[in-house]
């Protein structure tokens, strides 16, 4: 391994243990949210965690797309690894895709609300355009489409690889279920995110230490 991959590797799997640890604060500071229900979406965005939930979020997410990354070079550095290739490029559409949706969480539905809560109930209507029919309910199905898969590939792809314990590659794979909000499914989704991520980081970077040290 040379020092160009070492780096690649170490700071990409320290980046998707972080967006783990962020994508988990997200989860906890804002609580659970209901897309089908614009109004409930609304007057959620009046929380004063809202917006350092979201911000905290989109920072994790493209975070992600790093680490994502990370484990893919660590996955194939030694020899090429077609399943986790096409994980790898699933994963970082389904999260390229969520950049949208995150920064309208973060910055418009902030400013809905406060217009919700001056009495123009009319702005209801836009969070409808977006999750009930339009752009938003697209994004959100492709990116669930894409992300879904490449979170179960991986999962085999590091159960296969044989260098970090199994049931690493088992709990990311059941990351899967951080895309099913509005019950404690969401939240238990983006902790296996954190632990899996966690112990792939230290473990690849003992890795790679080690392998600095010859």
């Amino acid at each position: 391994m040379n020092s160009q991959t070492r780096r690649e590797i170490r700071f990409g799997l320290i980046a998707l243990a972080l967006s783990g640890l962020l994508l988990t604060l997200n989860v906890v500071l804002r609580g659970p949210i209901d897309l089908a229900d614009p109004q409930a979406l609304i007057r959620a965005a009046t929380s004063p965690n809202w917006l350092p939930a979201w911000t905290i979020a989109l920072v994790g997410v493209v975070l992600h797309l790093y680490g994502v990354f990370g484990l893919y070079r660590y996955l194939t550095y030694q020899v090429d690894n077609l399943l986790a290739f096409v994980a790898f490029v699933l994963r970082i559409a389904a999260f390229a895709l969520s950049i949208p949706l995150v920064t309208f969480f973060a910055v418009n539905l902030p400013v809905i609300a406060d217009l919700y809560q001056q009495g123009n109930q009319g702005v209801t209507a836009v969070v409808e355009a977006n999750f009930t029919s339009g752009l938003g309910l697209v994004l959100l199905g492709v990116s669930a489409v894409a992300g879904i898969p490449g979170s179960i590939l991986f999962g085999i792809a590091i159960w296969r690889d044989g260098r970090l314990p199994k049931w690493t590659g088992v709990v990311y794979a059941l990351s899967i279920l951080a895309g099913v909000p509005k019950t404690f499914l969401e939240l238990l989704g983006v902790m296996f995110l954190l632990i899996s991520a966690g112990v792939i980081a230290w473990k690849g970077w003992q890795e790679s230490a080690a392998e600095a040290g010859q």
